[in-house]
């Protein structure tokens, strides 16, 4: 009975978090970061000012908590798309496009993460949204692939000096993601991960 009494107060406290946050997108959607204030958010969320500050300390926590949550995932998501890529580079076998171990389908899943929460990332990477925002992803895909080369073999990653390499991967990339999230008729995940095996930029995916 106790237990399930948590439960209840923990399921209605990640809904009026998930509340807060789906206004707030929405309000940043509408008329910018900077033009959205607590009151705004509270009004349209039904809620007192008193229960927003038990969630958050102000608006700009808000703005940094709903960008680490997403940053996070993709983190987790990208981790793994890296080690299948570093087992790929290192020892490549059979059809990249359907071979289960490839890189290819983690792709998949960071673009259909990205398709799930579309809007989110549509809003904070918009002139309305947060102008550090991409400069967020940018430092999570530089950090992400410095290890991508600290666990490569030497020989497979040698064509470009690696600090050229790595802006030219991560400037790409998200300028790609970036791409995408804004087209109004979108490619699939599947499709869009696809274009990056074959493009240039993931030549190195190819095995020889």
């Amino acid at each position: 009975m106790e237990k399930d009494i948590r439960m209840n107060r923990q399921d209605k406290k990640n809904l009026t978090r998930t509340k807060i946050t789906t206004v707030f997108i929405n309000l940043v959607h509408q008329k910018g970061f900077t033009n959205t204030t607590i009151s705004d958010i509270t009004q349209q969320a039904g809620l007192s000012r008193g229960t927003f500050y038990v969630y958050f300390l102000d608006k700009y926590d808000l703005l940094e908590k709903v960008e680490n949550n997403l940053l996070k995932h993709i983190e987790t998501l990208s981790t793994i798309t890296i080690s299948k890529t570093v087992s790929w580079l290192d020892n490549p076998s059979g059809d990249i496009l359907s071979t289960p171990s490839s890189p290819y389908f983690s792709l998949i899943n960071i673009f259909n993460y990205l398709g799930n929460n579309r809007f989110f990332f549509q809003t904070l990477l918009s002139e309305n949204g947060d102008k550090q925002f991409i400069y967020k992803m940018n430092c999570l895909l530089d950090q992400l692939f410095k290890k991508l080369y600290t666990n490569t073999s030497d020989h497979i990653l040698q064509a470009l000096p690696s600090d050229y390499t790595i802006e030219l991967l991560t400037s790409s990339l998200v300028s790609i993601i970036d791409h995408w999230l804004q087209k109004a008729n979108p490619e699939t995940p599947s499709d869009v991960a696809k274009i990056l095996i074959q493009s240039r930029l993931f030549a190195v995916y190819q095995p020889a």
